[in-house]
């Protein structure tokens, strides 16, 4: 986002500068996220907005969306974790040091489904289902808009830590054909793809756009030697070996006053990465099988879909309106190779089919606005029903046999088994309104109102009032307060897991439970309740010349019931358990038990700066410079009660030192950004300076914190000819690493903290350096 020549668009002359010289003008960028009175200036708006554009995404040399909006926006964390089932395959990203599932992310203003993947180990947005960017072709985009604010008063659910809309490209793009090849320093994580966009005009304005994408990324391993097995690297520790096939379509066709659109993204991904190793001589396995130890491999298949149809209009009077219908489904099949279920002794599979998770969601919009004067008004109605389903794996992936009474199932990932089954269901149904007053040209106030009924917890109703004020023409202040909420997601109340043992002639279970299953009600699970949010935005944006522009922006976010899953609820783990608790488990055959409740209470406080800046140089060359700081911080201000048949306090149930790090200092406390970018008539050179700052883990109930790291990326573009580029880049380009668990005195909870010797908090993951090509072919 460039701040506006404003000599050249207040006085509206065109006319007399030349072709070459009108090419090279850069006007405001436009965003749509944040008010329902159409695009308006960024810079403007009432809340803090970043666009991020199809340049400066293909300038990252990422094929991956996720991994190149995390080498652009800062405070967008997306760690790579590993050795961590699910989540290698689909890792999540977070806003303002939040849950993923606090941000809400739209397509075309649509909002997009969520996985159906529940984080349920020690990562970054443990206990939550966030969306899968990875899904969407990165060379379909034509912008990003980031809003930073909470907005739960003007989209729903989830728009906590802010927003982002995706905007697919749309009219008067040109059709091109994108190849790219890279690998790491280390000589692994070799990535691969092909990508093409195709745009056919049609009658009116309309146009019809398909992007095709096959991505291939191999790879890493940053494990160390295991002392327990011969000095052998014997772990998989790194990148996950993934392949994408995807697809987006999107078209719109005017006829008149009324415009018929529509789009569709699919992919499907195959995924491969390791579970901890076993070696040779450990009880979990079978010589005979795998003399020499065995190391599982969780493999999933991943289909996500969605597809969005719609018409929009404009009456005789002004007034816009809008209708569409959205489906959405992530489906996540776990399978299991190269493992074994040691209760089946020799007799076991060596690959198992352990089960999927689905979730579909199916959304019905209506929007209607009208600008009177220099007001505008807005409303809407919206019916949202969601499907979340658990599907059991084959019976040899949770099965208990004879050969021994433990270590049920497939290791790596034991299968869900019948009694695991989940189909549940709620619907949702929205009032939505926004208006927009103009005191003066100086003075506006923005206000929003939503009503929502949930058929499985009830109603919500949040506000939100934002104020601009232009002091005069290079000055704007803005200030925003809301209310907001998240809706629990339906994994989170549903979602089932567990296994079994024989305690002599008794068979017993443990595992996670949904918040309506016997043992949970029985052990004081309720229906959880949504979190409820409230936000403070304050902030000033300065444009002292049509070069130069800067904005500061103060927040403060505080969330209620924060739902969390319980500590491990048995007589062992939890030494002050009630004797009726103890009791509960006894008669229902389960060893200790997990579910999901409303836990804690935070505040998140922090600071964003921006600072943007562009010039012309001698012989058509420009420089731009975008500089971004956030400082972020998130306390645990209140813990709620635990149930009392527990007999025990929350603090011991939840708040173990593991969790309270995670919640607090996982994610790092603050970070910077420097892009810049040098455009000469055939060249494009692109430096983008990173810190990511200090974060923290736990290793034997101690914290232990990581010193923050600056990590530079950078690219030449080389136009070999008018519709020809070749570019040549690194990420990383010095090779950086996080600090390493031997560098700061402790050791990892695995093995000595040879094996692995990173943090899987690590914000710019642990591959090191990463070099790339790529050709690009226009027509």
């Amino acid at each position: 986002m460039w701040a506006v020549d404003r000599a050249v668009q207040d006085s509206k002359v065109y006319y007399d500068r030349p072709l070459e010289e009108l090419l090279r003008i850069e006007t405001q960028a436009k965003a749509e996220v944040g008010s329902r009175g159409g695009s308006r200036d960024a810079l403007d708006a009432e809340v803090p907005i970043d666009v991020i554009t199809a340049a400066q995404l293909q300038s990252t040399g990422q094929s991956s969306l996720q991994r190149a909006l995390t080498m652009l926006v800062v405070g967008f964390n997306a760690p790579r974790p590993s050795i961590a089932d699910g989540t290698d395959h689909a890792p999540p990203f977070t806003l303002r040091g939040l849950n993923p599932d606090q941000v809400l992310v739209l397509v075309n203003g649509k909002r997009l489904h969520q996985s159906s993947l529940l984080h349920n180990n020690g990562t970054v947005g443990r206990g939550s289902s966030g969306v899968d960017l990875d899904t969407i072709p990165l060379y379909a985009v034509e912008r990003v808009e980031v809003l930073r604010d909470g907005a739960a008063a003007q989209y729903g659910s989830e728009a906590i830590a802010g927003i982002l809309n995706i905007v697919l490209k749309g009219y008067g793009y040109g059709s091109h054909a994108t190849v790219g090849a890279g690998r790491t320093t280390k000589g692994d994580g070799t990535q691969r793809h092909a990508d093409v966009f195709l745009s056919q005009p049609l009658a009116g304005d309309g146009f019809l756009n398909l992007t095709a994408a096959l991505h291939d990324r191999g790879p890493t391993n940053r494990a160390g030697p295991d002392p327990a097995d011969g000095g052998r690297i014997n772990t998989h520790f790194g990148d996950a070996d993934t392949q994408d096939a995807l697809l987006a379509i999107h078209g719109e066709l005017p006829h008149g006053d009324v415009t018929p659109y529509f789009h569709v993204l699919h992919d499907t991904r195959r995924s491969s990465a390791g579970a901890f190793y076993r070696t040779a001589n450990s009880d979990r396995n079978i010589p005979a099988i795998y003399p020499d130890g065995f190391l599982p491999l969780i493999e999933p298949k991943i289909t996500d879909t969605t597809a969005t149809g719609g018409v929009r209009g404009l009456w005789a009077d002004g007034t816009r309106w809008d209708w569409s219908l959205t489906h959405g489904q992530n489906d996540y099949h776990f399978y299991v190779n190269h493992s074994l279920n040691r209760s089946m002794g020799a007799s076991s599979p060596t690959s198992f089919d352990s089960g999927a998770t689905r979730y579909t969601q199916q959304t019905l919009n209506g929007d209607i606005s009208k600008r009177v004067g220099r007001h505008y008004w807005a409303g809407g109605v919206e019916l949202r029903r969601e499907h979340y389903r658990i599907t059991p794996g084959e019976p040899a992936s949770y099965r208990l046999g004879q050969d021994l009474p433990w270590y049920a199932g497939s290791q790596g990932f034991g299968g869900f088994s019948p009694e695991n089954a989940v189909s549940a269901t709620r619907d949702a149904y929205s009032l939505y309104g926004d208006w927009k007053y103009s005191l003066s040209e100086r003075l506006s106030i923005d206000t929003a109102a939503r009503a929502e009924r949930y058929s499985d917890f009830g109603s919500t109703l949040n506000g939100k009032l934002a104020l601009r004020y232009r002091a005069n023409e290079d000055t704007l202040l803005r200030a925003s307060a809301s209310t907001g909420f998240r809706a629990p997601s339906l994994s989170q109340s549903h979602f089932s897991s567990t296994a079994s043992y024989r305690d002599g002639d008794s068979l017993m279970t443990f595992g996670n439970y949904g918040v309506d299953h016997p043992v949970a009600r029985a052990l004081g699970a309720t229906a959880l309740k949504p979190e409820e949010s409230q936000h403070l935005t304050v902030g000033i944006v300065l444009q002292p010349s049509s070069q130069l522009t800067a904005s500061a922006d103060v927040f403060w976010t505080d969330i209620a019931d924060r739902i969390l899953p319980t500590g491990y609820i048995s007589a062992g783990s939890l030494q002050s358990l009630s004797p009726q608790a103890v009791e509960i488990l006894r008669q229902h055959g389960v060893e200790g038990a997990v579910y999901f409740t409303n836990a804690i209470a935070t505040r998140t406080r922090g600071i964003d700066l921006r600072l943007e800046y562009r010039q012309s140089l001698e012989n058509s060359a420009r420089l731009k410079w975008v500089g971004a700081y956030q400082y972020s911080k998130t306390a645990i201000t209140q813990v709620n009660p635990a149930p009392s048949v527990l007999g025990v306090d929350m603090m011991d149930l939840i708040l173990e030192p593991f969790v309270r790090v995670l919640i607090e200092g996982a994610q790092p406390r603050d970070a910077f950004k420097l892009w810049t970018q040098y455009s000469m008539r055939d060249v494009d050179v692109v430096l983008n300076l990173n810190r990511f700052g200090k974060y923290s883990s736990t290793a034997n109930y101690d914290k232990v914190t990581f010193a923050a790291r600056w990590t530079l990326d950078a690219e030449v573009a080389y136009r070999l000819a008018k519709d020809v580029t070749l570019a040549v880049g690194a990420t990383n380009l010095f090779d950086a690493y996080p600090q390493a668990w031997g560098e700061t005195g402790a050791k990892s909870v695995i093995s000595s903290g040879d094996i692995v010797p990173y943090s899987q908090y690590a914000p710019f993951g642990y591959n090191g350096a990463y070099y790339y090509l790529r050709l690009t072919v226009g027509w």
